[in-house]
Protein backbone atom coordinates (compact mmCIF):
# COMPACT_ATOMS: atom_id res chain seq x y z
CA UNK A 1 0.00 0.00 0.00
CA UNK A 2 2.87 2.34 0.79
CA UNK A 3 4.42 1.70 -2.61
CA UNK A 4 1.12 2.58 -4.29
CA UNK A 5 0.84 5.83 -2.33
CA UNK A 6 4.42 6.87 -3.09
CA UNK A 7 4.07 6.10 -6.80
CA UNK A 8 0.85 8.15 -6.91
CA UNK A 9 2.68 11.00 -5.18
CA UNK A 10 5.47 10.82 -7.75
CA UNK A 11 2.98 10.85 -10.65
CA UNK A 12 1.16 13.83 -9.08
CA UNK A 13 4.40 15.78 -8.70
CA UNK A 14 5.41 14.95 -12.27
CA UNK A 15 2.05 16.11 -13.61
CA UNK A 16 2.28 19.42 -11.74
CA UNK A 17 5.80 20.03 -13.02
CA UNK A 18 4.76 19.24 -16.61
CA UNK A 19 1.72 21.52 -16.34
CA UNK A 20 3.84 24.42 -15.13
CA UNK A 21 6.45 23.63 -17.79
CA UNK A 22 3.79 23.85 -20.51
CA UNK A 23 3.28 27.50 -19.54
CA UNK A 24 7.01 28.20 -19.47
CA UNK A 25 7.32 28.19 -15.68
CA UNK A 26 10.06 26.05 -14.19
CA UNK A 27 9.75 25.69 -10.40
CA UNK A 28 12.99 25.61 -8.42
CA UNK A 29 14.40 22.35 -7.13
CA UNK A 30 15.66 23.96 -3.95
CA UNK A 31 15.06 27.34 -2.40
CA UNK A 32 12.63 30.15 -3.11
CA UNK A 33 11.93 31.92 -6.39
CA UNK A 34 9.28 34.06 -8.04
CA UNK A 35 6.94 32.61 -10.62
CA UNK A 36 6.82 35.04 -13.50
CA UNK A 37 3.08 34.85 -13.96
CA UNK A 38 -0.23 36.17 -12.76
CA UNK A 39 -1.82 33.26 -10.84
CA UNK A 40 -5.48 32.95 -9.84
CA UNK A 41 -5.74 31.08 -6.56
CA UNK A 42 -8.47 28.82 -5.25
CA UNK A 43 -9.84 31.80 -3.35
CA UNK A 44 -10.28 33.51 -6.77
CA UNK A 45 -7.79 36.24 -5.89
CA UNK A 46 -5.13 37.18 -8.42
CA UNK A 47 -1.49 36.90 -7.31
CA UNK A 48 1.21 38.71 -9.30
CA UNK A 49 4.60 36.92 -9.28
CA UNK A 50 3.97 34.70 -6.25
CA UNK A 51 6.83 33.14 -4.29
CA UNK A 52 7.35 29.41 -4.62
CA UNK A 53 9.37 27.54 -2.02
CA UNK A 54 10.64 24.04 -2.59
CA UNK A 55 12.94 21.63 -0.82
CA UNK A 56 13.58 17.95 -0.61
CA UNK A 57 11.04 17.02 2.04
CA UNK A 58 9.80 13.80 3.56
CA UNK A 59 8.06 12.43 0.41
CA UNK A 60 11.31 12.74 -1.54
CA UNK A 61 13.27 10.71 1.01
CA UNK A 62 10.44 8.21 1.47
CA UNK A 63 10.64 7.57 -2.27
CA UNK A 64 14.30 6.61 -1.93
CA UNK A 65 13.51 4.36 1.03
CA UNK A 66 10.72 2.62 -0.91
CA UNK A 67 13.01 2.07 -3.90
CA UNK A 68 15.56 0.56 -1.49
CA UNK A 69 12.94 -1.79 -0.04
CA UNK A 70 11.84 -2.93 -3.48
CA UNK A 71 15.41 -3.48 -4.67
CA UNK A 72 16.28 -5.41 -1.50
CA UNK A 73 13.23 -7.67 -1.84
CA UNK A 74 14.08 -8.37 -5.50
CA UNK A 75 17.67 -9.27 -4.60
CA UNK A 76 16.59 -11.54 -1.74
CA UNK A 77 14.01 -13.29 -3.93
CA UNK A 78 16.64 -13.85 -6.62
CA UNK A 79 19.05 -15.39 -4.09
CA UNK A 80 16.33 -17.69 -2.73
CA UNK A 81 15.35 -18.83 -6.24
CA UNK A 82 18.99 -19.55 -7.12
CA UNK A 83 19.36 -21.70 -4.00
CA UNK A 84 16.25 -23.68 -4.95
CA UNK A 85 17.62 -24.34 -8.42
CA UNK A 86 21.15 -25.23 -7.24
CA UNK A 87 20.67 -28.97 -7.81
CA UNK A 88 19.36 -28.58 -11.34
CA UNK A 89 22.01 -27.66 -13.91
CA UNK A 90 22.40 -27.92 -17.65
CA UNK A 91 20.08 -29.63 -20.11
CA UNK A 92 18.93 -32.17 -17.50
CA UNK A 93 17.23 -29.35 -15.62
CA UNK A 94 14.87 -28.74 -18.53
CA UNK A 95 13.57 -32.32 -18.52
CA UNK A 96 13.40 -32.72 -14.73
CA UNK A 97 9.87 -33.40 -13.49
CA UNK A 98 10.80 -33.82 -9.84
CA UNK A 99 9.29 -30.90 -7.92
CA UNK A 100 11.22 -31.74 -4.72
CA UNK A 101 14.68 -30.22 -4.87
Amino acid sequence: MTELYLSFLLMYHGALTMLLGAYGIVPPYLGTSHLGANIVGLDLNSYLNPLVTSNFGVPFYLGFVSIGFIATSLIVNDIVEKRKMRGQRGVAAIFTTDSQS
